[in-house]
């Protein structure tokens, strides 16, 4: 798959062969610019690819963007509703839902208030809600931890692993961090790289205060101002802690 965006510019996409396995999550990291924003939207059936092709994509499709619209004047809940139309679901199931996930992920102050009037953080809940009103066969999240609290983290990191659970195929992008459950790829010059994890040594720094180094549960390698270096032989299920606790990711090396 390839994709530029004007005849004579530079390919953002050159040559990516990507496949997507039912129950498992693919994490893709590279820094801005790169184009995993671009590869997302079109795995998620938002933008076309300039050569080659999506197969087999499933129906139903959950796409978290890395920044949910803000300039909407429905509240919360009127969105949803739209969205839960959209997706063929009855209004007493949206109803349901939409309740259950703004309950989940602390929707404040609820979803009776206008999409416009909901700070950063609490609109891109609205994102997430809309992406998970139907179970997904297939869920696409772009820098899953943009906006979000602590605990809506964690929470969304539940729910992901829910949705791995129940078959889906599962999508992430991430910016020199990730929630790596499962296959991990750096994408560079336009093309996918795979990586592993396991047995790595890796760099992490604090994203909100008072966070300890001691808490971690791995080896400390190097702690100093703003970084903690730590090694540990199961990097998926430590991430995973580590960002729904705070930390950030800044490097993971074999």
């Amino acid at each position: 798959m390839r994709k530029r965006y004007s005849r004579s510019g530079q390919w953002v996409l050159d040559g990516v062969d990507l496949t997507l396995e039912p129950g498992m999550t693919t994490v893709i990291v590279a820094g801005n610019g790169i184009g995993k924003s671009t590869l997302l939207r079109i795995v998620a059936g938002a933008s076309m690819p300039t050569g080659g092709r999506v197969t087999d994509r499933p129906r139903t499709i959950g796409y978290v963007p890395e920044r949910a619209p803000a300039a909407i004047r429905m509240t919360a809940r009127q969105y949803l509703a739209h969205i839960g139309r959209m997706r063929g679901l009855s209004s007493a199931e949206t109803g349901a839902r939409t309740n259950e996930l703004a309950e989940r992920l602390r929707l404040v102050p609820g979803p009776d208030v206008p999409i416009a009037a909901l700070s950063k953080g609490n609109g891109q809940k609205v994102a997430v809600i809309q992406a998970l009103l139907k179970r997904p066969e297939l869920l696409v999240v772009d820098e899953p931890a943009t906006g979000l609290d602590a605990p809506a983290r964690a929470e969304l990191a539940a729910l992901m692993t829910e949705a791995e659970q129940d078959g889906a195929q599962i999508l992430l992008s991430a910016h020199e961090s990730a929630v790596p459950t499962g296959r991990l790829y750096r994408l560079t010059d336009g093309k996918l790289v795979p990586e592993s994890l396991r047995g790595m040594r890796i760099s992490l720094r604090p994203a909100r205060p008072g966070l300890r180094a001691a808490d971690l549960a791995a080896e400390i390698l190097l702690e100093e101002p703003g970084r903690v270096v730590v090694r540990t032989e199961d990097a998926d299920t430590f991430l995973l802690r580590a960002l729904a606790d705070g930390w950030s990711l800044v490097e993971a090396v074999s």
